[in-house]
């Protein structure tokens, strides 16, 4: 028992199908920000974290904070020069 598919249509696939667009726009050039802010925020953290395991060696959290404070800095930095980019 098979079923022609072309002599019978389903009322749902007469309709036409909608298409979202969107009516906003990301920044341009926001790929270099964002690539930019992910380099940064990792060499932040392996710099933080190395640095936070050589100089605070007893433990305490030193190391979380050291990583902490590099990507504290690659995000700060990012912000920075986005905004410096936009506004130019």
């Amino acid at each position: 028992m098979t079923q022609d598919s072309t002599s019978e249509t389903s009322p749902s696939s007469n309709k036409p199908k909608e298409v979202f667009v969107p009516t906003w726009k990301l920044p341009p050039k926001i790929e270099e920000h964002i690539e930019s802010g992910l380099v940064k925020t990792a060499s932040g953290v392996l710099v933080g974290g190395i640095i936070g395991a050589l100089l605070f060696k007893s433990g305490k959290g030193w190391r979380y904070a050291g990583a902490a404070m590099g990507a504290g800095v690659a995000a700060g930095s990012t912000v920075e020069r986005a905004i410096s980019n936009m506004n130019a």
